[in-house]
C-alpha cells in the first residue's frame, strides 16, 4: 500500500520559491565576458536544481510490502524491515528527510536508525504497520 507525503505550506513555499528564483534568474543572466560557457553553466546548474527540487516534491511516498517499508524521496531510498521497528511518533523537527510537511512522523527502526516522513494518513499508515508488528509503540 502506498502512501504518498503530507504537503506543508512552509515547505511548499521554500522549494518553490527556489524553483522560481533559479528560473527567474536565467531572465536576468548578464552578458559578460564569460560568453556562452558560463550562460550554458548558469542554465545547467539551475535546470538541474529546479528538477531534483520538482523530482523530490512529486516522488516522495512511503510503500509497504509484506514487512518491508519503502520510504522514496526523489533519487533517495531507505528499505526498513518493519519488525525491526520500535517506535512512531510525532515530531516537528525541521531536518532534512523524505518529508514534505513539518508534521512528521519520526520511527525509530533496529540499533540506532531514524527516518522522519509525513504520510497524508497519519492514523492508517500506523494502523497498517501495527498490522504487520504489534510490538510497535505508536505515540500519535
Amino acid at each position: 500500500m502506498r502512501f504518498y507525503s503530507k504537503k506543508g505550506i512552509i515547505t511548499g513555499i521554500l522549494l518553490w520559491g527556489t524553483v522560481i528564483f533559479l528560473i527567474g534568474s536565467l531572465l536576468f543572466l548578464p552578458d559578460g565576458p564569460e560568453g556562452k560557457g558560463g550562460i550554458i553553466t548558469a542554465i545547467l546548474v539551475c535546470g538541474l536544481t529546479s528538477g531534483f527540487i520538482m523530482w523530490c516534491w512529486f516522488g516522495t511516498y512511503y510503500e509497504i510490502n509484506g514487512s518491508q517499508l519503502k520510504v522514496v524521496g526523489g533519487p533517495f531510498r531507505w528499505k526498513i524491515d518493519i519488525m525491526t521497528i520500535k517506535s512512531i511518533r510525532r515530531t516537528r523537527n525541521p531536518l532534512s528527510s523524505p518529508a514534505l510537511s513539518l508534521n512528521r512522523l519520526e520511527i525509530l527502526y533496529g540499533k540506532w536508525g531514524t527516518v522522519l516522513i509525513s504520510p497524508k494518513n497519519e492514523k492508517q499508515f500506523c494502523e497498517n504497520l501495527s498490522k504487520i508488528n504489534s510490538k510497535i509503540d505508536i505515540y500519535l
